[in-house]
């Protein structure tokens, strides 16, 4: 006979399936009785119940529509209403927008993004839309979607990354909502979702008033979705990740190549495929194109690379064997137009002369009445003659090993009038690719799976996803958990003429906050618990992550389905 702590119900049989229990710890005891119905022995343990987390396909119907019903919530009420109906722990997604684009619009650097902060950031957000979810309707949990699964069927089919939209269920009225030629979503729970506005003037926004990036003067009122386009050309370079690219990530040999590895390479072509990149610089593009797209295509021969100085067994592994010119120009330019638009706000991290903020928008426009080219973004130093495409050019090209590359191989005048499109078109960016990226459903979907990667490597039993085994991170100092701090905006002392001193980016530190800014969104109560170890009411990074570890039993509440990859064996 088994009977568990608050469990009326006492199953009989040498094992019992039990279903039920909130997750939590239970006292099970085990009487064993013998003919006569006399207990012979009693065994007492500790039961651990959690949510499991499954892929989002291997959901029944019922538990989808359940998970996704809570999720709108969030949607459907705003800050005050939705405390007043669902208690503390509810947090609406205007909420959850204003944070994350206050830290990712800083002047000076993202402080959620190109920086090793960047996985305890958006997995403490996740957990935060759990506690959410949860305080709508208990029964449930959120999902994760393995976008490897997309990856790898389209990889081995040799297509695009576009060809998702063939099979893939994600954007379609069961699940995220399709999208129409307006790219507003246009069925399912979140058709035609309005975009959060400004509730002040110190709230984030763009110049109509709507929780944009500073730089994102998109005047849609409704959510946006551009999907697999950025100004007219497929970034098919951004490939949808596959088994490969996640093995890789799982092979790394510490916590830091982790954090490296994971926002990028781990799923950051979601965000660039789903968002999308649009407006004047398609007619921009197209421009470009019908200028310079026959000296583009045109294939270098051996000796012209080798003319050039440049190695030619490097030139042609990275930009391939034909037409490298127009190859160059799809993965470096267009591939990156999301990076290259943002660099010229944050120019003082690239401008030769460090001049800050040379993309500069109107102040205010009126929705009703300003169209959107009357309201564009510009870098209005270039139009007036104040700088110079050359001040510019590292902006658009921040590695300089692609600088060599273009310059090497292509006329001063193309990188003129490159530079000069870029910088002087309108640009529209659909919401995943930018910091209102929380108010789409899907950003919220895509992160679990890297969580689902750190807690492989995490876990000790766990060796292997499906047959694919991987490494164990390195024990170095006695530890094989070593927080990396890094970010892109870090500067040396002397290193920018804007900012001659030392400059560290806020939120990459292993004790910086892990939610930087606005410190009261709540978690699920297992990991408010045991968290903040200090008792300073911050939750740093370190703490989060040590909080999050999958092998303490009193962490998370929840556990991953399976370790299984399927799809890719």
């Amino acid at each position: 006979v088994w009977e568990i702590d608050s469990f009326e119900y006492k199953p009989v049989g040498s094992s019992v399936v039990i279903t039920g229990p909130v997750p939590g710890k239970y006292t099970v005891k085990v009487n064993a009785l013998d003919d006569s119905k006399s207990i012979v022995a009693t065994y007492t343990t500790l039961l651990v119940s959690k949510y499991v987390k499954r892929e989002i396909r291997s959901l029944t119907v019922a538990d989808r529509e359940k998970m996704l019903d809570a999720a709108y919530q969030m949607w459907a009420y705003d800050q005050e209403t939705g405390v007043a109906k669902y208690g503390s722990q509810f947090t609406s997604i205007e909420k959850f927008v204003q944070i994350h684009s206050a830290a990712s619009n800083d002047i000076m650097c993202d402080q959620f993004h190109e920086g090793t902060g960047f996985i305890t950031h958006h997995l403490a957000m996740g957990l935060a839309f759990e506690a959410s979810l949860r305080a709508v309707d208990p029964s449930v949990t959120l999902p994760y979607w393995d976008f490897t699964i997309e990856g790898e069927k389209i990889q081995n089919a040799g297509q695009n990354p576009s060809y998702f939209m063939e099979f893939s269920p994600a954007f379609t009225a069961d699940w995220f909502g399709s999208v129409d030629d307006d790219n507003h979503i246009q069925d399912g729970r979140w058709a035609h979702t309005a975009m959060p506005l400004a509730p002040d003037d110190e709230t984030t926004q763009n110049s109509y008033g709507f929780i944009r990036s500073y730089w994102n003067n998109n005047p849609d009122p409704e959510i946006s979705r551009h999907l697999f386009d950025a100004c007219g050309a497929e970034p098919y370079h951004k490939a949808i990740p596959a088994c490969k690219t996640h093995l890789a990530i799982l092979n790394g040999n510490s916590l830091g190549m982790f954090q490296l590895l994971s926002p990028g390479d781990g799923h950051g072509p979601m965000h660039v495929q789903i968002g999308g990149v649009w407006g004047g610089c398609t007619e921009a593009y197209s421009a470009f194109q019908a200028k310079w797209g026959d000296l583009l295509r045109t294939t270098l021969s051996d000796s012209e690379i080798e003319a050039t100085g440049l190695d030619l067994r490097s030139f042609k592994n990275k930009w391939g064997e034909t037409e490298q010119r127009q190859t160059m120009i799809e993965k470096a330019i267009m591939g990156e137009y999301f990076h290259i638009y943002r660099s010229f706000w944050r120019s003082h991290m690239c401008a030769i002369d460090n001049t800050p903020a040379l993309l500069e928008c109107p102040e205010s426009c009126d929705v009703d009445s300003t169209p959107f080219e009357e309201c564009a973004c510009n870098v209005n130093a270039l139009t007036n003659g104040e700088t110079d495409w050359e001040n510019l050019f590292p902006c658009v090209l921040n590695s300089e090993s692609n600088r060599d590359y273009f310059n090497k191989t292509m006329p001063t005048e193309l990188l003129k009038d490159l530079t000069t499109f870029l910088a002087t078109s309108s640009v529209l960016e659909g919401e995943m690719i930018e910091s209102a990226s929380t108010a789409d459903i899907s950003f919220w979907m895509i992160h679990p799976v890297i969580e689902r990667l750190l807690a492989a490597k995490r876990l000790p039993t766990v060796t292997k996803m499906g047959s694919k085994e991987f490494n164990k991170w390195a024990v170095v100092d006695g530890s094989a958990e070593t927080w990396l701090e890094y970010s892109f905006y870090n500067l040396e002392a002397g290193a920018n003429s804007y900012h001659p001193e030392a400059y560290t980016c806020y939120g990459h530190a292993s004790d910086d906050p892990v939610i930087p800014g606005d410190q009261s969104l709540p978690y699920p109560d297992a990991i408010a618990s045991i968290a903040d170890t200090d008792g300073d009411g911050v939750v740093s990074n370190w703490e989060f992550y040590i909080a999050l570890d999958p092998n303490n039993i009193d962490g998370s509440d929840y556990v991953f389905d399976n370790f299984e990859w399927d799809h890719c064996e």
